[in-house]
């Protein structure tokens, strides 16, 4: 017996029945189901952008795009990666009938068809909700950072300035030295017209400052947008030069780089990315709207509860789910604890005992009484202090803080101050009375703590974490989304649409593959 096992097909052999393509993979492969998936889908949108009857027949939109959605779910977003899996993969060749697809017509093919993109992705979550992946009873929110195709470093305003101006210099010089050329050579030879383009140089330093020019208007007007707030910095903004529209944040790895801000809209009952959205900044809120509109316009339903981080304890977007008549499980960041508040007692006008005077909340900022030990009363429009007296409303006032969120405050005033045993604990400084605000979204942020302190609400807010948070784990880790390829924020929101459709067609070929191993067909 010898050691080493045979070839199955010697490389020379001469086969007198070649095997087809289609049994070159196995009945139950994920590239089958993927096929038959987007095969059933509504393509006639993308087809109604090529032009029929002129140079050489197109391939069909729905072969280049399974091919960069399959490689996506693979974690191959590269155009020339996908180029080579066409040639030399056989999962790849099988999808593609064959097709030897360029790497041009793929980088071409992603940037051009964002809202036929859309039209599928729609299809898809329709197939979902069919099959009872989706049920919109409750979907989670949240956002990611995913870094942007550029340096890390900045450059400000007056840096831009500068650059540009050095670059018009350079420009004036290379017409001159052009000039002087073109006058020598005009005794020497005849003049033939000339060229109708720039030449390389040129152009390249006009393309240079195009994109210095678009970099220099992202700072200008960031720096606006910094000047209004009333905590503006003393240092002037530095946005990435290579892409502008990206923002300079904080890492989840840790540093800071350019950055977009992905948010995800994902449905409860499986982890299905419902909308999507990217931003150039941190505001995550700004979207939340518009992801509950596409919800309820693509399925023709809105959820009856979500569920997000504190960042999305926002007054406004408090006020948003309730217009809308959405449950939201949402904490709110008081800095303090909220369970065990002896302020929380039955006679409102009865003073805390003195014993549990040290457990009384306390704000970390100014280690005095927090507002939560002063408690509201609707009916009488007043706040309870710890010793049992009324704090009643003194006066309005209005700012707009730091988010541009503004707010409408009313104040209420302690009277009984200047006698009271808990004085050093209260007020502040040189203050002689307590002031207790409450704002217009106030009855939503303890509507919202409330509703977490509940079983319910602590079972819910369980569950965000591997339902929002983990589907970004799945695409950063499972399919090796760390940093945009593309540039512009138009081109980048194209990009992880992309990746979004990747994901929920995966998760889709992963439940009915399932569902056919659970309850076969048979003849």
């Amino acid at each position: 017996m010898t050691q080493w096992a045979n070839s199955t097909l010697s490389r020379d052999q001469i086969i007198l029945f070649s095997p087809t393509l289609d049994s070159s993979i196995e009945e139950d492969h994920p590239a089958r189901l993927f096929d038959e998936i987007l095969t059933v889908l509504d393509w006639s949108s993308w087809e109604s952008r090529y032009c029929s009857g002129k140079g050489q027949p197109a391939i069909h939109p729905k072969t280049v795009a399974s091919a960069i959605l399959y490689g996506m779910s693979h974690g191959i977003r590269s155009s020339r990666r996908l180029e080579w899996a066409c040639k030399n993969a056989i999962d790849f060749i099988w999808l593609v009938e064959g097709r030897q697809i360029d790497h041009s017509t793929f980088c071409n093919f992603r940037n051009r068809f964002k809202k036929e993109l859309k039209g599928i992705f729609r299809q898809l979550g329709r197939i979902a909700m069919t099959m009872g992946m989706v049920r919109l009873n409750q979907i989670a929110l949240d956002g990611t950072k995913i870094k942007a195709n550029c340096n890390r470093k900045g450059a400000t305003a007056e840096t831009i300035e500068s650059r540009i101006q050095n670059l018009d210099e350079q420009i004036d010089k290379w017409f001159a030295e052009s000039e002087t050329i073109d006058k020598k050579d005009g005794v020497l030879f005849e003049d033939t017209g000339g060229s109708a383009t720039l030449p390389r140089e040129l152009a390249g330093l006009h393309h240079r400052r195009a994109l210095l020019q678009q970099a220099l208007e992202a700072a200008r007007q960031v720096d606006a947008v910094r000047q209004k707030r009333s905590d503006r910095p003393k240092t002037p903004a530095a946005v990435p030069v290579a892409d502008p529209e990206s923002r300079i944040m904080p890492n989840k790895e840790g540093g800071f780089a350019a950055n977009y801000t992905p948010v995800n809209a994902v449905d409860g009952e499986q982890g299905y990315i419902m909308d999507t959205e990217v931003i150039a900044g941190n505001d995550e809120t700004a979207v939340v709207a518009k992801l509950i509109d596409q919800i309820e316009t693509d399925f023709e339903k809105k959820p009856e509860e979500v569920l997000a981080d504190a960042l999305f304890a926002k007054g406004s977007t408090l006020q948003e789910f309730e217009d809308r008549d959405i449950k939201a499980y949402i904490p709110v960041e008081t800095g303090v604890s909220q369970n065990n508040n002896p302020a929380e007692r039955d006679d409102l006008t009865m003073p805390v005992p003195q014993k549990d005077w040290p457990k009384l909340p306390r704000s970390p900022h100014t280690n005095k009484l927090d507002r939560s030990a002063f408690i509201y009363q609707s009916h009488e429009d007043c706040y309870y202090c710890p010793m049992g007296k009324q704090i009643t409303f003194s006066f309005l006032s209005s700012y707009k803080k730091r988010n541009s969120e503004l707010l409408h405050v009313r104040n209420y005033q302690c009277g009984y101050c200047f006698r009271c045993a808990l004085k050093a604990e209260c007020l502040r400084g040189k203050s002689q009375y307590r002031t207790v605000t409450r704002d217009q979204y106030q009855d939503l942020r303890e509507n919202a703590i409330a509703r977490m302190k509940s079983e319910k609400g602590r079972k819910n807010y369980g569950r965000r974490m591997w339902i929002a948070e983990g589907t970004f784990g799945l695409i950063k880790s499972w399919m090796g989304f760390r940093q945009f390829l593309c540039r512009g924020l138009e081109k980048v929101r194209t990009e992880w649409l992309w990746v979004c459709t990747a994901f929920n067609l995966k998760k889709l070929v992963k439940a009915i593959s399932v569902l056919r191993k659970k309850y076969p067909v048979t003849a």
